[in-house]
């Protein structure tokens, strides 16, 4: 009994890993309460085989649509075609959107965990930008809030309360929209430098990620 039910565990892992990645868990689960109903094997040998099952790790690896291509990997058509044409006249790759990117229940998500840079004032324009670009997934414009930016400068560790406003006006030249002050209800767009230091930063970004 116990060969057969560490032979039908790894199928089932087998199984498991051509689910989509959000759905392996409960994949799992259900295919083993199911062998189990079946099978009934003892209680000692059900819990001895889960737990050795553990030391092999469940491996992402995506599902293969008929091009050939993971379902999670990122192509031009995911993009607004405006989006399209800034990567492609500012030289980003889509090699280097996926190191970025990866899509999950038709949603773009960010990769990156670091902004690489040690000044706090480096990464709260980098957010920004970054901002601006995902927000233009779903609109195809590059615009932002900076109190959206200001949450995400908190969450990644990077955030200077004493000089945030000022960040953003030393970098107005980034940003269309700008008056004379910070203003946290407004919309900035990026300005022409904007989208060249966007396309800038995820180039560095993408280097060795």
């Amino acid at each position: 009994m116990y060969q057969k039910l560490k032979s039908e565990i790894l199928d089932i892992i087998d199984i498991v890993n051509k689910c989509p990645e959000n759905l392996r868990e409960k994949c799992f689960e259900l295919l083993l309460n199911n062998y189990l109903e079946t099978e009934k094997p003892t209680k000692s040998e059900a819990v001895s085989m889960i737990v050795k099952s553990e030391n092999q790790p469940i491996k992402a690896e995506p599902s293969i649509n008929d091009q050939g291509t993971s379902l999670y990997e990122l192509l031009p058509t995911d993009f607004p075609v405006k989006v399209q044409r800034f990567l492609e006249t500012n030289g980003v790759s889509f090699e280097m959107i996926n190191k970025l990117y990866y899509k999950e229940n038709g949603q773009i998500l960010p990769l990156y965990e670091s902004l690489k840079s040690t000044q706090m004032s480096e990464c709260q324009i980098r957010l920004a930008l970054l901002t601006a670009f995902e927000n233009s997934f779903a609109t195809g414009e590059m615009k932002f809030n900076g109190e959206e930016v200001r949450k995400r400068c908190q969450q990644m560790k990077c955030y200077d309360g004493s000089n945030f406003a000022a960040n953003f006006k030393n970098n107005s030249h980034l940003f269309d929209d700008w008056a004379e002050k910070y203003d946290k209800t407004a919309t900035y767009g990026l300005s022409i430098d904007g989208k060249k230091k966007l396309a800038e930063t995820l180039i560095i970004l993408a280097k060795d990620s």
